[in-house]
């Protein structure tokens, strides 16, 4: 099994199961040291984009960190646009109420597909991280519905 963390569409787990991914034990997780951004371009809508995460020592991302098999990958990569889109790595994610970092996949925007400006999200991509937000704290939901309605 691998760690996956998830902090924009892919938040909405019944979204992902329909992709075929079989996750376990979904539980509340954070990257420190990155930002959540929507600036990933949408090859169709130069005005609409794809949630990342950047580099960022001041704050931090949250998301849902679950468990998967290493096969089901290739779900996520196709949903991705990996290896175009975005690039995959491992990095070390909080576990929620624990003092534990675990080792996790988590998909990073590929430097050409970057735009230099926040981009909006479609309606769906916005619903669909909303159906995530049980796993995040209350000012992290501000902070994301802040971002959504300046779009």
């Amino acid at each position: 099994m691998e760690y996956y963390f998830a902090y924009g569409s892919l938040m909405d787990l019944h979204f992902m199961k329909s992709l075929g991914v079989r996750y376990e034990n979904p539980q509340s997780g954070k990257l420190f040291g990155y930002d959540f951004q929507v600036n990933v371009m949408d090859s169709f809508n130069r005005n609409y984009g794809y949630a990342n995460v950047t580099l960022n020592n001041e704050t931090h991302v949250e998301g849902i960190l679950v468990e998967i098999p290493k096969i089901d990958l290739a779900l996520l990569d196709a949903y991705e646009g990996y290896p175009e889109l975005y690039s995959r790595r491992k990095l070390n994610i909080q576990c929620s109420g624990e003092n534990k970092k675990l080792e996790s996949w988590v998909y990073l925007g590929n430097l050409n597909c970057i735009s230099k400006r926040n981009l909006k999200l479609s309606i769906i991509q916005k619903e669909r991280i909303k159906e995530g937000f049980e796993f995040l704290s209350e000012g992290y939901q501000k902070k994301l519905l802040n971002l959504m309605s300046e779009e």
